[in-house]
């Protein structure tokens, strides 16, 4: 089995060069021209179909022909249907639209010494170099195009003092040299709508500022306090100063462990062998930079084509064995249906290692044999045994605590605010899933959530979860909440039995079930 390996540990991002301009290189619809070469489209030209990609029901990314049909991005995928009939869909596939780039940033990396790729497409690059070895900017950026023909693609260019003002630049057709010097006049009349923030651009209308040129203007101090630190870093960018640069020693030198497996992998004893001592140097290498990794993103690739991809995050850092072993649980829960042949760590969040180091008097954000404990117990029962608590949200009780097996993400909460969830104090005890219950009336009929909101009826006994019948001595409710997923809707209730505990009802397609229990 062949082993081939990549990885490197650059120091910090250099500060600011004077005089350094930044060129973006951007191909259209890239999410569409990735579709089109995997087949997920079908594919284009003079006769061919219009073409979108989609995810959560809306379009993400259209082509030429479905613009000119009428589609535009963030359209619901039945809209986008009726202005373009013939329209062919595929659904979105972020990781392989990554993995698809790498090829990109080869071929600029061959013609210029820096290069950063910014999303959607797009990469940035170091102007300043590439302009004295081919004698001027338009020619440098020549040489760029050119290394992207073998490729069968185009490219739209734009060069500035900053990287927003470089690209925007790029965001047209061909390519676009803004002077040097003149990145504030360049951003002057575009629409407030271009720094992306959707908040922002909203409130400056409502204040009568329509143009960069004229939020550029507006004093610092107002900003702040109107808007903070995203404020600021936007009104930066409006006035051309945007302090974002590419990585001076190039994307080459970036943080990323890349091993390919040749035959393919099949066994996660064997994965783990073949990269073990390849981890360990990686996280030796990030060591020598004064580094630690606290979160890192892993993709998997299997023979067919199948990618998994996954964060993965503890408290503290992960060590190399850490690593490994994410490598390992990956693998064995993902569906990938062929030998394993490439794996990706991109370390998704770097700190310096002195942030982790105990003080003098001990503390950190976890003790050492407790995390070891923890490991040990995961390494012994499971991944899935060994779980830790996050908040969350969401209407019912069982969604206000997310819980995660050891070592990964935990998922952001949903935003609120939740109307229909339960106030404080909320029950100490949270039934996972909630537990059937029976709640009867004094004939002995299930009481319906029906009859207690129109107070046609009262509940008088409750059969806890494995318990005999108890006496409802007081009860509160119902309050609707409406979930699908359990009903059209779902009725909360509150009742104080006969032993004195209290409990939370949920009353679901005709069923009683615990929620939650006041111990």
């Amino acid at each position: 089995m062949g082993i081939e390996t990549t990885s490197s540990a650059a120091a910090p991002p250099a500060v600011r060069l004077r005089g350094s301009r930044i060129g973006v290189l951007r191909v259209p619809d890239w999410p569409i021209v990735v579709a089109r070469q995997t087949g997920a489209l079908p594919a284009g030209g003079e006769h061919g179909s219009p073409g979108a990609v989609v995810h959560a029901m809306r379009i993400v990314a259209c082509d030429e022909g479905a613009r000119a049909d009428g589609v535009r991005v963030g359209m619901r995928i039945r809209d986008a249907q009726a202005a373009s009939p013939l329209l062919a869909l595929a659904p979105a596939d972020p990781v392989g639209e990554a993995l698809a780039f790498e090829r990109v940033v080869r071929a600029v990396l061959a013609v210029v010494p820096a290069a950063q790729p910014i999303g959607d497409g797009a990469l940035a690059f170091r102007m300043r170099g590439p302009s004295r070895f081919y004698g001027s900017e338009p020619r440098a950026i020549e040489a760029v195009r050119g290394a992207l023909t073998p490729l069968g693609l185009t490219a739209s260019f734009g060069v500035a003092d900053d990287r927003f003002s470089a690209e925007l630049a790029a965001s047209g057709s061909g390519e676009t040299i803004v002077p040097p010097g003149g990145s504030r006049a360049f951003l002057e009349r575009l629409p407030v709508g271009v720094l992306g923030d959707d908040e922002l651009p909203g409130m400056l209308h409502r204040l009568g500022v329509h143009t960069l040129g004229g939020f550029a203007r507006l004093p610092d101090d107002s900003i702040r306090d109107r808007f903070g630190e995203a404020g600021l870093i936007a009104l930066t960018r409006a006035r051309g100063e945007d302090d974002r640069r590419v990585d001076a020693d190039g994307l080459g030198e970036e943080r990323v462990l890349r091993l390919a497996f040749e035959p393919g992998i099949e066994g996660v004893q064997e994965l783990a062998l073949a990269v073990r001592e390849p981890v360990e140097r990686f996280v030796r290498q990030l060591a020598e930079q004064r580094l630690v990794c606290s979160e890192i993103r892993i993709v998997l690739r299997g023979e067919e084509g199948h990618v998994s991809e996954r964060l993965w995050r503890q408290p503290g850092f992960l060590r190399a064995g850490d690593i490994v072993d994410r490598m390992r649980w990956q693998l064995t829960e993902s569906e990938l249906g062929s030998p394993l042949v490439e794996v990706v760590a991109a370390p998704a969040r770097l700190d310096a290692d002195a942030e982790h180091m105990p003080g003098l008097w001990g503390g950190g954000d976890i003790d050492d044999r407790t995390k070891h404990a923890l490991e040990r117990l995961q390494g012994m029962l499971g991944r899935e045994a060994v779980l830790t608590a996050a908040p969350g949200g969401g209407r019912l009780l069982a969604e206000r605590g997310v819980l995660t097996p050891w070592g990964d993400a935990a998922p952001a909460p949903a935003a609120g605010p939740w109307p229909g969830a339960l106030p404080p104090p909320r029950p100490s005890v949270v039934f996972r899933p909630p537990l059937p219950v029976r709640l009867l009336d004094e004939a002995g009929a299930q009481v319906e959530a029906a009859a207690l909101d129109e107070r046609e009826g009262s509940p008088a006994t409750f059969s806890p979860p494995a318990s005999t019948r108890r006496r409802v001595v007081a009860w509160a409710g119902p309050w609707p909440i409406r979930r699908r997923e359990l009903g059209d809707v779902v009725h909360r209730v509150q009742i104080l039995d006969g032993e004195g505990e209290a409990w939370v009802l949920l009353h679901a397609d005709g069923v009683w079930l615990a929620e939650g229990r006041y111990a």
